[in-house]
């Protein structure tokens, strides 16, 4: 299986879209203004730690178990019942809860923005899905093509841009536009998993990603 990235962001993303595709999420409500993001693989900053903390104690908890169908991620989305294998983005939207990352749905986030209001500048669009996810990052124009420890990484394969979310745990910059990226991830084979990732940002989007053994 082969698989594309797109990270959103808590602070921002990783991949660029097509400016055709922001254009068409942004509608007549006003957008907020995108953040400054830099280059450089930087510390994150505590909220972010914390954050990056309660996912690693996740994965080592579980320890690969299965956790079924319905599991303590996804009750703080009305106790709803994800199918196998699909509640990835009901984990990482759990963690932000836990580590007290302010949060709201992108239509919430629209109201804000309406009254005068901005996200902070960490933020998460909580979301039970990928597809529900990323359309709230895109309205904040939160999108990057470099990583950082604490993004959200969106993967797609094939057509579908909308396949899959994860965190970042950590990046390892090794030059020339290529990161390390290891990530945690919810619900796959149905457990909390680790798996590292060497990422081109340079590459063609259907091939800037590989699995290291």
């Amino acid at each position: 299986m082969k698989k594309t990235v797109l990270i959103l962001l808590i602070l921002a993303s990783l991949f660029l879209l097509p400016n055709a595709m922001a254009a068409q999420k942004a509608k007549a409500t006003p957008t907020p203004a995108p953040l400054e993001i830099g280059t450089e693989v930087a510390d994150p900053p505590e909220a972010i730690e914390r954050l990056l903390e309660v996912a690693y104690n996740e994965w080592i908890t579980v320890n690969g178990k299965d956790q079924g169908k319905k599991n303590k991620y996804t009750t703080w989305f009305n106790n709803y019942e994800w199918g196998r294998n699909s509640w990835c983005a009901g984990f990482v939207t759990w963690c932000m809860l836990e580590a007290d990352i302010p949060q709201a749905t992108r239509e919430e986030v629209k109201d804000m923005t309406e009254e005068g209001g901005a996200p902070s500048p960490i933020f998460h669009i909580k979301a039970s899905s990928p597809g529900k996810m990323t359309p709230g990052y895109l309205y904040m124009h939160r999108t990057s093509s470099i990583p950082q420890r604490g993004y959200v990484v969106l993967y797609g394969e094939g057509s579908n841009k909308y396949v899959h979310v994860g965190l970042v745990y950590d990046v390892e910059d090794r030059g020339g536009g290529v990161y390390r990226l290891t990530c945690i991830e919810g619900a796959m084979k149905n457990t909390v998993r680790m798996f590292i990732y060497d990422y081109d940002s340079t590459a063609e989007r259907k091939k800037n990603i590989t699995l290291v053994p």
